[in-house]
């Protein structure tokens, strides 16, 4: 049995790309081995900690962050296989029904906070949860880490951060298509697996440069764990790897954009790319750019280069609605963003697009100080000289 799609490359095999996830049933040998790559995000961003535990913290705020992506709506398995039935001891063939909603969906809920010592920003802690189906696979992501700030001289500072995953997939290999029901690779029920993954980053940022730049590298499941597809009916065994993943992200801030105080721009990149042992994999390239009006609207555009060509060109609308601040609750912040994606490539003839809602909502949280309470006794109290 081979899967082959957009997140998964045959380790030894033809890297061809038949779409995100078509299955092909054929007989050979008892193994199969496959790499697996990380979800996507447009708004990348926004989501710096599911790639650079190093960011932990880095806003100085709490943040709640809230994320769902349906990539290629409309994309359905229309493998044209045949299902073979049995009718009276006879053969009949029949063209099995298209199987509905293979697409990719992502889901994502994580919570930041800062780590203060007398004031100052000495690092921040997360934790995450993330759940990523592509056609009849489903992977969850529970990740939880932390990091460590230093500010240099010039006030620039920089990140160091670790994070520990805990990745379970499984399979609903009853979705399956396949020719030859005997074939030995052909999983059984819903298999599943969980493994361990650890990661690392740095991150870098600047209040000098513009009107604030940053520039992170990270690095994700640096132990590459093996996946479990086993009791299929033959004894065969389907296994799908974790492969090292390396991140690069940059961008800054511009206020008083095009000389009107009311407008800012942020620019910035991601790069990603899979580190195999034949070496990076197609490596991926984000370029995007938000230009924000009075800190309430955001609109900005987002071109995905996948190897040596566009893969998508998307479209970034973002909203901030006014919060008041009162209390032991201040400087809150609440951001709601979507965007679309229109895909270039040839998977534009089965597919209506991506789309992407996210909600960012930060604030700070102070403990307000006890005040002084004096008290007075006549033991404590001293003699006045007008009692002379």
């Amino acid at each position: 049995m081979i899967f082959v799609s957009e997140r998964y490359s045959t380790i030894g095999m033809n890297k061809q790309l038949l779409g995100r996830w078509v299955a092909l049933i054929a007989l050979v040998a008892p193994l199969a081995l496959f790499a697996q790559t990380d979800p996507l995000f447009t708004h990348f961003t926004f989501n710096k900690l599911f790639y650079n535990p190093a960011y932990a913290g880095a806003s100085g705020q709490f943040c709640i962050n809230a994320i769902t992506h349906q990539q290629w709506l409309g994309y359905d398995d229309e493998s044209p296989y045949l299902k073979t039935q049995n009718k009276d001891f006879g053969i009949e063939n029949t063209l099995d029904a298209a199987r509905k909603n293979i697409a990719p969906v992502t889901r994502g809920l994580g919570f930041s906070a800062p780590i203060m010592v007398k004031g100052n920003n000495m690092g921040g802690a997360f934790f995450s949860l993330v759940s990523d189906q592509v056609g009849y696979e489903t992977a969850t992501y529970m990740k939880g880490g932390g990091s460590y700030a230093y500010t240099l001289a010039d006030g620039s500072n920089i990140r160091l951060g670790v994070d520990i995953t805990n990745l379970t997939k499984t399979l609903d290999a009853t979705k399956l298509r396949y020719h030859d029901p005997n074939d030995p690779m052909i999983p059984i029920g819903q298999p599943s697996d969980q493994h361990t993954t650890f990661g690392a980053g740095v991150y870098y940022s600047n209040p000098n440069i513009e009107d604030g730049a940053y520039l992170g590298v990270s690095s994700t499941h640096l132990n590459p764990q093996t996946f479990n597809y086993g009791g299929g009916i033959g004894g065969g065994t389907v296994q799908v790897t974790t492969n090292r993943h390396l991140y690069i992200v940059g961008g800054y801030k511009k206020n008083n954009f095009m000389g009107n105080p009311s407008l800012s721009l942020d620019p910035a990149f991601l790069i990603k790319t899979v580190m195999g042992k034949g070496g990076m994999v197609k490596p991926q390239l984000d370029v995007q750019g938000l230009v924000t009006w009075n800190g309430l609207f955001a609109g900005g555009a987002n071109i995905r280069i996948y190897g040596l060509g566009a893969e998508s060109v998307s479209l970034i609308l973002g909203y901030y609605p006014p919060l008041l601040g009162n209390g032991p609750m201040s400087d809150q912040k609440l951001r709601v963003g979507y965007s679309y994606d229109l895909t270039v490539n040839h998977i534009l003839r089965n597919s209506a697009g991506s789309h992407e809602l996210q909600v960012n909502y930060c604030f700070m949280f102070t403990i307000p100080e006890r005040p002084v309470r004096v008290f007075r006794h006549p033991r404590y109290m001293e003699r006045s000289p007008e009692w002379d």
